[in-house]
């Protein structure tokens, strides 16, 4: 009977990694739509600034490179024309 129950649990929780995959993958794209979602609606120059370092967080997390780069030039653009918005001059960017 013992053995039975165990082997109950290993068929069900078989399949238990790739539904957790799936989950996990379904809230990594949530987040995404929605940081970039946040980015489209904004229209002072921080907020596209703090909007695009979100996007940039939500696809590294992700794990998505070429995506993550795209959008971290997005971000420094938006970066300095904030900087330039309020009169600050930002450093060269270092490379990576």
């Amino acid at each position: 009977m013992r053995r039975a129950a165990i082997l109950a649990m290993g068929l069900l929780c078989a399949g238990c990694g790739q539904v957790a995959d799936a989950q996990a993958n379904l809230v990594l794209t949530l987040r995404i739509k929605d940081a970039v979602g946040d980015y489209d609606k904004a229209r002072a120059p921080l907020d596209r600034c703090v909007k695009a370092k979100l996007v940039v967080a939500a696809y590294t997390d992700a794990r998505e490179k070429a995506e993550t780069g795209a959008w971290e030039a997005r971000e420094q653009e938006d970066c300095r024309q904030a900087a330039a918005a309020i009169g600050v001059t930002l450093p060269a960017a270092h490379p990576k």
